[in-house]
């Protein structure tokens, strides 16, 4: 099974307008170090359709049945509408979120689907397991700036956790620990150098929630354009030992 990356980068992307910064200046001379806003996809699964879904799309140019969201701050959601090119759609995520989500869909297409297509939201309660097209999942909380979530998945043989947006609170969740444990991939996110509490992950965080939960190949994505350089993280993955890698835009990983 075959896990993309669409896009690597969190809120503002890389290179942020107007942003002179070491990344964003790079990013600008050199294509492949430019960071769309984070989301994902696999089995005809999308995980956050961010604000850059059209481009994602064009070059995916795979079919979508079902969404996942992690939360509704606009990085992970606002590109909901592009999912027009497909008439039959199911929504997944926490209540708070699928009102985003909902609202969003009537300010498009001035109802919660456009017109003649199916869409149709389906609430999860954080820790209750459920059955998805031919996955199980369980949407966990963490802390965040607004209600938010992360995943783990269980599909084709294979357990997938995924982070989401989160705070440095995580490594002393004992519960999402354990449900994470032992993932075939995690996909964690890494913003910034340093944590911030209450929002994001900071570079020996993310290290140390990758080693808490010993998965078999991690990702780490949702890097802002203020972090160290690539290479600078992925210097840093080596000397943790780390199996796995720092996400560009459009990374496969097989599962």
């Amino acid at each position: 099974m075959k896990v993309v990356i669409l896009g690597s980068g969190s809120y503002s992307g890389t290179p942020k307008p107007l942003c002179n910064c070491e990344n964003c200046s790079r990013a600008r001379i050199n294509p492949t170090l430019r960071r769309t806003r984070f989301s994902l996809y696999f089995e005809k699964t999308l995980v956050d359709p961010s604000p850059d879904l059209h481009y994602h799309l064009e070059r995916l140019n795979r079919k979508i049945e079902r969404v996942l969201i992690t939360h509704g701050h606009f990085d992970h959601v606002f590109g909901l509408p592009e999912l027009q090119v497909f008439r039959e759609v199911e929504f997944h995520s926490n209540g708070e979120t699928l009102e985003v989500a909902k609202s969003l869909s009537r300010l498009a297409f001035g109802s919660e689907s456009p017109e003649g297509y199916e869409w149709n939201y389906n609430e999860l309660k954080f820790w209750e397991e459920a059955k998805v097209g031919k996955m199980r999942l369980v949407h966990f909380p963490v802390v965040h700036t607004v209600k938010a979530g992360g995943f783990v998945i269980w599909v084709g043989g294979k357990k997938i956790a995924i982070t989401g947006d989160t705070g440095p609170e995580i490594l002393r969740d004992e519960k999402v620990l354990k449900l994470m444990e032992g993932a075939d991939l995690l996909i964690a996110e890494m913003t910034h150098r340093k944590a911030i509490p209450g929002s994001h992950l900071g570079v020996e965080e993310a290290i140390e929630l990758a080693k808490k939960v010993g998965a078999g190949y991690t990702v780490f994505a949702h890097v802002s354009h203020s972090n160290y350089p690539h290479e600078v993280l992925e210097k840093r993955l080596r000397e943790a030992k780390i199996e796995g890698e720092v996400a560009r835009d459009f990374t496969w990983v097989e599962v």
